[in-house]
């Protein structure tokens, strides 16, 4: 099968792709066609932890969409030809593997594409505000960095809870944006460089 393969440096990046053996499927695993995928930004990130020591190569893609072909033992639920979404490592493939228990089925509206870019934001809103958090309705919710893949999942699943949502951000664009997804208020940040100009303009002033 085709692969794409990337390889990090402290001052380069370097995509590959490569003919790799199709994976096979371990216990309460999937295997699964690759339709879509998406490429987060952690992935671009040294030290992040998601892509190992520089110079090192690493199947791309954390997260896809696409059709059930194979199932391993102990998974129940699923079958071959299903559509499916989830986490996966190397979705940037023409096959992958994916866990049976983290993998969702896709609404018959959504996209391959549109489905391949939920699972990794979603988890961690739902880990957040449900597992964790145990948010209730008409409970206040903030959330930093609304604007973000994290933070719009997070407004969204906030919402469907019926919680009340602060967004703030460094854009006010990027906030009016998010409006019609229910926020309820908006805090523009100043940027850093903002900050920075006021502070230096303040301290100017005072010396004057």
């Amino acid at each position: 099968m085709q692969s794409y393969w990337m390889q990090m440096t402290e001052t380069d990046t370097v995509l590959e792709r490569r003919e790799s053996p199709v994976p096979e499927t371990g216990a309460r695993q999937l295997l699964v066609r690759m339709y879509a995928a998406g490429l987060n930004r952690g992935e671009f990130l040294l030290g992040h932890g998601l892509h190992g020591k520089p110079g090192t190569w690493k199947a791309i893609g954390g997260e896809g969409a696409g059709e059930v072909v194979a199932v391993g033992s102990g998974v129940t639920g699923f079958g071959s030809g299903d559509r499916v979404m989830g986490r996966c490592a190397g979705a940037f493939s023409e096959y992958a593997l994916m866990e049976a228990a983290e993998a969702m089925t896709v609404p018959a509206r959504l996209s391959w594409e549109q489905a391949a870019s939920i699972p990794l934001t979603f988890l961690v809103a739902y880990d957040m505000l449900v597992l964790q958090g145990r948010l209730k309705p008409s409970e206040w919710l903030l959330v930093n960095g609304v604007s973000s893949g994290v933070g719009v999942a997070s407004l969204q699943l906030g919402k469907a809870l019926d919680a009340r949502v602060i967004g703030t951000s460094g854009s006010a664009d990027k906030l009016t944006s998010l409006k019609p997804l229910g926020l309820d208020v908006v805090y523009a940040r100043a940027s850093r460089i903002s900050r920075r100009r006021s502070w230096t303009r303040r301290a100017s002033t005072a010396r004057t």
